[in-house]
């Protein structure tokens, strides 16, 4: 789902358009969930069922006339197809000139018939695959996350499209929210601000390099006086401060367009406050992680929220927490090797991880089903000894030298 987001934010069509998907099933959810009312959504399969609006008799004949169809999606169904080179000659027949088809397919994991599990797809493939069908590629990438590590493919009939080399600018605004009836779910508990906390591991780690996931304002970055560079897809503060480079981007896009070139040297320190959601730290601990320094210190911002309602998805209060915690959890039990601290700051607390390993890919190569783990099959609501901070330390100079392995 992820993946295909990302192919229509960045070559997606700006108009109302006719979409076919192959294999349109809801089998863990559907990608018409991901565009608007006014686009016209034919899910195509072999059965009846959620998502499926014609069945093929023929699945190797699809029922529009040539030059027919804008777009054609396609996910996790081409392994599954025992002649997948003739669906490439109907796709190329039934698009319009200029039309697109994107197209996901696993690299990688185990055999699941569904009736049958034929082929896994390496990136040449699809290059073979425009050959033989008369479309081009406009861009392709491996993404290495498991267990399937899914090759992606964006196809144009004919047309010029050309495959971004940066990110589209982003329509993030960062949303307010009036404070909550409930006094108690406004709470904000700890022994000092996170701000100051913060300020102190940089005086006591002195970072070389300094990366900062989700700015706003510009108070935190602020706080440094090494190297920095800062990621945020809104730039409101942007014209404050200059002393940094910054990336106008989500941090998904950072990683994806920009980390390996300008990362030069390993990360010592990394401030991860960004979306507030439980699978957006995740990832933006992964993919940070490959690139920090053994002795280098990650810190995760609102880990003890103070109220149930300040650890919903849905933002309801203005202290807000997100579910963050939900991805400590996790965190903690299939990293075992990871030492985590939690300080007592104000409001919502902050986590120190040390002990980190480049090396260790546990959370990439296990993504889809951690992540299934972590959204489904986790707690909604925080415990009560989460809410009442059992365990978090104060943040004084030798408790913050301790939890960064200096004492």
């Amino acid at each position: 789902m992820e993946n295909m987001q990302r192919c229509l934010r960045w070559y997606g069509p700006d108009r109302p358009v006719r979409v076919v998907d192959l294999g349109s099933a809801a089998v863990n959810g559907s990608y018409r969930e991901l565009f608007g009312d006014k686009t016209e959504y034919i899910g195509l399969d072999l059965e009846s069922g959620p998502g499926v609006d014609m069945v093929l008799a023929d699945p190797y004949r699809l029922p529009f006339a040539d030059a027919s169809i804008d777009l054609v999606v396609s996910g996790q169904m081409l392994e599954h197809c025992p002649n997948f080179w003739r669906v490439f000659t109907e796709i190329s027949r039934v698009l319009k000139t200029e039309g697109l088809a994107f197209i996901i397919a696993p690299s990688a994991g185990p055999i699941h018939r569904y009736p049958v599990d034929c082929y896994r797809f390496y990136p040449d493939s699809y290059e073979a695959l425009a050959d033989w069908a008369n479309l081009r590629v406009v861009d392709s990438w491996l993404d290495e996350r498991g267990p399937w590590r899914d090759l992606v493919g964006v196809f144009q009939k004919g047309g010029s499209m050309e495959r971004m080399t940066m990110p589209p600018k982003s329509e993030y605004h960062h949303v307010d929210c009036n404070p909550s009836s409930d006094e108690a779910a406004e709470a904000k508990v700890g022994v000092e601000s996170y701000l100051s906390t913060l300020g102190r591991i940089h005086k006591i780690l002195e970072p070389k390099l300094y990366v900062e996931i989700g700015i706003r304002k510009g108070n935190s970055i602020r706080l440094s006086n090494c190297e920095t560079i800062g990621i945020d897809p809104n730039e409101e503060f942007v014209d404050k401060i200059t002393k940094f480079s910054f990336y106008n981007c989500t941090s998904d896009d950072f990683f994806f367009f920009y980390a390996n070139e300008v990362i030069k040297k390993p990360i010592d320190l990394i401030f991860i406050d960004g979306m507030h959601l439980a699978e957006y730290v995740y990832r933006d601990f992964m993919n940070a992680e490959k690139y920090m320094r053994r002795t280098g210190v990650v810190v995760i911002d609102d880990v003890l929220p103070n109220h149930p309602l300040q650890a919903a998805r849905i933002r309801q209060t203005q202290v807000w927490s997100g579910d963050v915690w939900r991805f400590v959890r996790l965190l903690s039990e299939v990293r075992p090797d990871l030492q985590l601290t939690w300080l007592n700051t104000a409001p919502t607390g902050l986590l120190v991880v040390r002990g980190l390993d480049p090396a260790n890919t546990v959370l990439r190569d296990q993504y889809n089903p951690l992540i299934r783990r972590l959204l489904e099959d986790s707690p909604t609501t925080p415990p009560q000894s989460l809410l009442r901070r059992e365990g978090a330390i104060v943040p004084t100079d030798d408790g913050i030298r301790a939890a960064l392995g200096l004492d």
